[in-house]
């Protein structure tokens, strides 16, 4: 029977879990697909290359995601499992509060384990692909120079359309305004074409077409158009390519082992040496997040005594001391980046919290003991023991 009932704490959490993970991931999904709009309207991109980086976004999102989906979770179904008695009923069969802790804490555990590998190799690798992704989406020619039924100006003075492409790589239509010198504008028109990538550098090749040249004068007048018409030309893309991007990945792009042991010759790493060995601690401490959320939520809603005014205090008490201490660790990051001496606190306030939290399950008066610890203190500042001076 015991088992049976703790399973049945265990989906009554993991399956609200489940939800509220699937909501938040997809409104944070929604905000960041916004943000990358640019690169499907401005770099002519697919909605599945689309859909392709705003995935890989998501790792770095679920990191954050899980934990709070956790204590939603938690308190739900414990808020749940105490208006209808339930948990009076598991009382009343012999489990003790531990015992309805234990697959509450399995769950936790789970989304530690995850956020851990998450924030250890997943997400990282994720976003130095995204980053790398964007670069080569931004420097294709095909896709920013070769727009269908779109006129583009890959730099000032030169204008390129094509009327339609076809899945093997054909264009046609070719239109190629060049009027960078303002003395001789260029007009190219030809009936097909094609992207040809060579050691020098990619070239477009047309065919059937022709060239229109005109010369003007230094008053302004222009002269007679000379037109060529040819049968094949190749025209050179390359002044127009970007070079091979030299950029760095930053903290957060990443593994754990370029954080804690960077190569001897990364710039970047032996500038922000402190940074680096912040971040890859704040990646550990976040896996203890879990377990403190579920803690806290389980030490506020399981001791609590009966209420006709429902549980709404505790919830919000819950909630806010978890809240607290995370938004607490980001403010002790930001330190340990500038004070390496402030990394060991990463780990011991989410433990001591934790330990807090086990207290009271354990039936431990934390509040009172904290108290009277208290009232020591201000006793021994009040009357200092014999032989010491007070100032």
């Amino acid at each position: 029977m015991l088992q049976s009932l703790t399973r049945y704490i265990f989906w009554q959490t993991a399956v609200p879990f489940a939800i509220v993970t699937f909501v938040l991931t997809g409104i944070i999904w929604l905000t960041q697909a916004l943000r990358m709009l640019d690169v499907l309207i401005s770099q002519g991109q697919s909605i599945l290359a689309y859909f392709d980086l705003t995935v890989l976004a998501l790792p770095s999102t679920l990191a954050i995601v899980l934990p709070i989906s956790l204590l939603c979770a938690v308190l739900y179904a414990l808020h749940k499992l105490i208006s209808d008695s339930e948990v009076v009923v598991m009382f009343s069969a012999g489990m003790s509060m531990w015992r309805v802790a234990v697959p509450v804490l399995a769950v936790a555990g789970a989304v530690s384990v995850v956020v851990l590998a998450l924030n250890i190799y997943v997400a990282p690798a994720g976003l130095r692909e995204l980053k790398s992704r964007l670069y080569e989406i931004r420097g294709d020619v095909v896709t920013t120079m070769l727009r269908e039924g779109t006129f583009t100006n890959p730099t000032e003075g030169l204008t390129v359309y094509v009327r339609e492409r076809s899945s093997d790589g054909t264009v046609h239509g070719i239109l190629v305004q060049d009027s960078r010198n303002k003395m001789k504008p260029t007009t190219y028109l030809a009936e097909t074409g094609s992207l040809v990538k060579s050691p020098a550098g990619p070239r477009l090749v047309m065919f059937n077409g022709n060239i229109q040249r005109v010369e003007r004068t230094d008053d302004g007048e222009s002269g007679p158009v000379t037109l060529l018409y040819f049968d094949k030309y190749t025209y050179d893309l390359s002044s127009y390519i970007q070079q091979e991007p030299d950029y760095y990945n930053e903290a957060r792009e990443r593994y754990f082992s370029e954080l804690v042991n960077p190569a001897p010759d990364d710039a970047y790493a032996q500038q922000f040496r402190t940074q680096l060995l912040a971040d890859a601690n704040d990646r550990i401490s976040n896996a203890i997040y879990p377990l403190l959320f579920a803690l806290v939520a389980l030490a506020a809603l399981l001791p609590a005594p009966f209420s006709r005014r429902g549980y709404g205090m505790r919830i919000a008490l819950a909630a806010g001391i978890a809240l607290f201490f995370r938004v607490l660790a980001f403010g002790i990051v930001s330190s340990a980046a500038t004070a390496p001496a402030t990394i060991p606190v990463m780990y011991i306030v989410p433990l001591l919290v934790c330990a807090m939290a086990a207290a009271v399950l354990s039936g431990v008066p934390v509040e009172g003991k904290t108290i009277a610890g208290l009232n020591a203190v201000r006793a021994m500042i009040r009357h200092p023991r014999p032989g010491s001076h007070s100032r």
